[in-house]
């Protein structure tokens, strides 16, 4: 295998989102404790998961991005073949799961079902991906709470209530991830024949879905804003959340909610540590 196509697998500029919400977690559990080398060793461990989680994608999306002329897949793209595919996830697998099982049992364990339910996703005969709603379950953990959570088990944390109503208000946002990317991906899924949630309810009736549980993410991140239990973060929260409906009904642009989202978070950062 070449290294160029190697690397191109794991599609490094895909991870922003979910390695902020892996960030997030590990803010909030270790609070600034955690020294350099633990904390090299859990982004190795979230870096091998993600690398994983993409290039097995890769390796199982080769008809719909064939179509598409996605080059970004280098299995679509020819570079390499399906097996190769299979050979280079299964060790990134592999080597996280090992590296978990050095750190501890409740690691391992987690890792594990992080590492089977992206798997799922993408890979027969599961095949998550085009099984309607449990796409989006199973992205909504994988790729959303249980990605939060993770560090509790990496840092051996206990989870709060705190932290379970953060980690409900990460699963909606990735819950909405996962019908943008499907929205995106519609036309060529549908000559492909995958069945997701978009292709399902048709093109016109995700979009209305999708709007719909973008107005209401404010509402899963209000208990979190309540526990916190500080009056100007509260007060900051319903502003910001004011100005995100007015923009987002206005504008329609799925960028107001990353950008509402991500302040929201920030917000929630601050509230836990200070």
């Amino acid at each position: 295998m070449k290294l160029a196509a190697c690397v191109k697998m794991l599609r490094i500029n895909n991870w922003l989102g979910y390695f902020l919400i892996a960030t997030l977690g590990y803010a909030i559990f270790t609070r600034g404790s955690a020294g350099i080398s633990e904390t090299l060793y859990f982004y190795a461990l979230v870096c091998l998961y993600l690398g994983f989680s993409f290039s097995i994608n890769n390796t199982f999306d080769v008809k719909e991005d064939s179509l598409k002329g996605k080059k970004s897949n280098p299995v679509a793209a020819g570079e390499i073949d399906q097996k190769e595919g299979v050979l280079l996830s299964l060790f990134l697998a592999l080597l996280g799961m090992l590296l978990s099982l050095t750190r501890s049992p409740g690691a391992f364990l987690f890792y594990a079902i992080l590492i089977f339910l992206s798997f799922s996703y993408s890979a027969p005969p599961f095949r998550l991906k085009s099984r309607p709603f449990l796409d989006l379950a199973s992205h909504g953990l994988f790729f959303g709470s249980l990605l939060f959570l993770f560090p509790s088990a990496f840092f051996s944390k206990d989870i709060e209530v705190l932290h379970a109503i953060i980690a409900i208000s990460v699963f909606h946002l990735s819950v909405i991830f996962e019908l943008r990317n499907h929205m995106e991906d519609y036309e060529t899924d549908k000559k492909a024949g995958v069945t997701t949630i978009a292709c399902a309810l048709g093109l016109r009736a995700c979009e209305r879905f999708t709007r719909f549980l973008s107005f209401l993410f404010p509402l899963s991140l209000l208990p979190v804003f309540y526990a916190i239990n500080t009056g100007a973060l509260f007060s900051l929260f319903l502003a910001t959340t004011s100005i995100f409906y007015l923009a987002f009904y206005s504008k329609k642009s799925y960028r107001i909610l990353d950008i509402y989202s991500n302040l929201s978070y920030f917000l929630i950062l601050l509230g836990v540590l200070l």
